[in-house]
């Protein structure tokens, strides 16, 4: 059974979520249609690029992946479908792809209306509903659009760093309140060299690295690195963001010791 995922900006109350999966059931009745989230902040293809990057790996080769956050840009708009690590993608050229596929081999091509598809307004249930449901049929990329050579590039934010100290930045807190940074568990390991370290968020400090949630006791701060390999900051049983007022862009420090 073909799969296609859903992230969008939509939210979960209203119609808009519903219309785009009509449409792609009128042309691929088969097709099995998951939501990852329709909770995306408006317009915030940031969070849409981690949202994606951290889930789609966790679907089997071949799901079609079908964003539909959009953002103000500036210049003609691009519906583009990619292939990229045997998963295919849908959406818009506006850097969401070029953040969740960072360092991935991409191959892209452009998708516009054809007749009796509908575009304007709302393009997600019709151009790029269409091209996610024919990807999901079987047709390779090639066979529903021209070559599209050059994506939209956006670079994320990296973490800063020395001999002796890490800065890294929240960039995404989760429904549980948990805070994930833009550092790699790698990089992590790198500077640390094997050394004691004190991870310092607003004058609270953490000295560990936990397995899981339940090395520590309920309501105490951990850090733990995610199934992605980012850095997470987050309380047991609890809500680090609202406890600490941790917001998106807040630095934390990491120092390390001989």
């Amino acid at each position: 059974m073909p799969v296609i995922t859903l992230i969008s900006d939509m939210g979960a109350s209203g119609y808009y979520a519903a219309v785009i999966k009509a449409s792609i059931l009128s042309g691929l009745p088969t097709a099995s249609i998951v939501d990852i989230t329709h909770n995306i902040e408006p317009f915030n293809i940031l969070d849409a690029a981690f949202v994606l990057r951290n889930a789609y790996r966790s679907f089997a080769p071949g799901t079609v992946h079908l964003v539909a956050v959009d953002a103000p840009a500036e210049g003609e708009k691009h519906f583009v479908a990619l292939s990229s690590g045997g998963h295919y993608f849908v959406g818009i050229d506006n850097g969401v792809f070029s953040l969740a596929l960072a360092g991935m081999e991409v191959k892209a091509v452009e998708v516009s209306s054809s007749p009796g598809v509908r575009g304007g307004l709302f393009p997600a249930a019709g151009i790029l509903a269409k091209a996610a449901s024919r990807l999901a049929a079987g047709e390779p990329p090639e066979a529903i659009g021209k070559e599209f050579p050059a994506l939209k590039r956006l670079a994320a934010l990296q973490p800063t760093y020395n001999s002796d100290q890490i800065t890294t930045q929240i960039v995404y807190t989760d429904s549980y309140g948990n805070c994930f940074c833009n550092l790699d568990k790698s990089l992590f390991l790198e500077v640390a060299a094997g050394r004691r370290f004190l991870i310092d968020i607003k004058g609270y400090t953490i000295e560990t690295i936990s397995d899981n949630y339940d090395q520590v006791q309920s309501g105490d701060l951990l850090a733990i690195f995610s199934d992605s390999g980012l850095l997470k900051i987050a309380q047991s049983y609890g809500n680090i963001a609202q406890i600490l007022g941790l917001k998106k862009d807040d630095r934390i420090i990491i120092t390390f010791n001989a």
